[in-house]
């Protein structure tokens, strides 16, 4: 007998009921957590990512996939003043060459596996920008999803002062019931670390006074590709 059927076994044996011998069926009355958005399309989930990414003080830039190195460049000029840029090593931001752009105005590090922890951790927690590719974002709460991987540490983006995530459209999913449901499906093969981030880092105190940048990026820029 197993300590979940010990336990209840005695609790059946308190209320004075037969041991069950199934487990009981859950039946929602309502299912909120699947229908919330269910039918929207691609422009309506991105709208709602967008606008909810304004309310939670993420800044947002809308751009083509033909524009989006222009795009993240302008940023990264606005972000970086001051302070390197550490950049994840993603087959699209390979593609579009940025770490070589921005390396002719910033200083660049491209975070890598194979270096030293003093080499990637160490630049990451001094940058002024960190950027990555979202793996899934959620409309409902402007939330993006992230997966650890050899290419992209954790520090990529909670260190840096500020952070870019590039949102492609296609990625962009109603709420958490769905992201959970990706994760599910990839759960022999899940990274270390999994992190779902809604906005720049921010907390409050029992008096609901809000400080930002406690434990995280002070700022948080979404960059939502259209046409990907």
């Amino acid at each position: 007998m197993t300590t979940r059927e010990e336990f209840i076994g005695a609790v059946t044996k308190i209320l004075g009921r037969p041991m069950p011998t199934e487990q009981p069926q859950l039946h929602y009355r309502h299912a909120v957590h699947t229908d919330v958005m269910k039918e929207a399309g691609a422009d309506e989930l991105a709208a709602a990512f967008i606008e909810y990414s304004k309310t939670i003080g993420a800044e947002v830039v809308e751009t083509s996939r033909g524009e989006l190195d222009n795009a993240l460049t302008r940023l990264a000029d606005e972000l970086a003043k001051e302070g390197g840029i550490v950049v994840a090593d993603d087959p699209l931001l390979n593609e579009i060459k940025l770490a070589e752009t921005l390396a002719r105005k910033h200083r660049v590090h491209t975070w890598d596996v194979k270096r030293s922890w003093h080499d990637n951790i160490g630049f990451a927690e001094k940058a002024a920008v960190g950027i990555a590719v979202a793996k899934m974002a959620l409309a409902e709460s402007a939330t993006v999803l992230l997966f650890s991987h050899g290419g992209c540490g954790r520090s990529v983006t909670l260190l840096p002062k500020s952070t870019i995530y590039i949102v492609p459209r296609s990625v962009i999913k109603p709420r958490l019931t769905q992201a959970m449901a990706f994760v599910r499906e990839q759960r022999r093969s899940l990274p270390s670390s999994i992190n779902f981030v809604s906005g720049p880092s921010a907390t409050a105190d029992i008096e609901l006074v809000r400080v930002v940048g406690v434990h995280g990026p002070v700022r948080v820029a979404h960059v939502v590709v259209g046409d990907m």
